[in-house]
């Protein structure tokens, strides 16, 4: 569905964030309704961004409380609205956007699942430290979801 997926979920976030401040939850919430369901990344995958997006200027946190709850609401920076103005000039984040406008219609399981993953490569690659037992659990996953994948291929392929 993409030719260039680096970045793109970092903007989705930005442009959730440029019509009022939220919270990560309501984030994932908000992702959950545009995109009828079909694209809900983690809180494992959400959080970690939103302290990238922190950490490079692009939005801002502030503590909040409701009740004697605590949460971080995050808003855009000015930084942030020049990166998503930029990133609105690229015709296939454009797409992106008009998809989720239009409620996620043509949105489905296997893009939500690959952008996903693409995500997660690119934090991987951000990660530093060679941990064995973390690095045996992950590989541990992928291999898990392999063969997921080949049974259900095989299935498609009437094997």
């Amino acid at each position: 569905m993409f030719k260039r997926r680096r970045g793109l979920f970092k903007g989705v976030v930005l442009y959730l964030l440029k019509s009022k401040p939220l919270s990560g939850y309501e984030i994932l919430k908000e992702l959950s309704r545009l995109t009828s369901g079909k694209f809900v990344p983690s809180p494992g995958t959400l959080y970690p961004l939103l302290s990238y997006l922190e950490a490079e200027g692009l939005i801002e946190a502030r503590e909040s409380y409701v009740g004697r709850r605590r949460k971080k609401i995050y808003a855009l920076t000015a930084a942030g609205e020049e990166h998503l103005a930029k990133l609105m000039d690229d015709e296939e984040f454009r797409s992106i956007i008009q998809m989720l406008e239009g409620g996620g219609r043509e949105g489905d399981l296997l893009a939500a699942v690959r952008d996903e993953l693409v995500y997660i490569d690119e934090v991987f690659d951000e990660i530093e430290g060679n941990d064995a037992e973390v690095l045996k659990e992950m590989l541990a996953l992928l291999k898990r979801l392999e063969e997921k994948v080949e049974a259900r291929l095989k299935k498609a392929l009437g094997g």
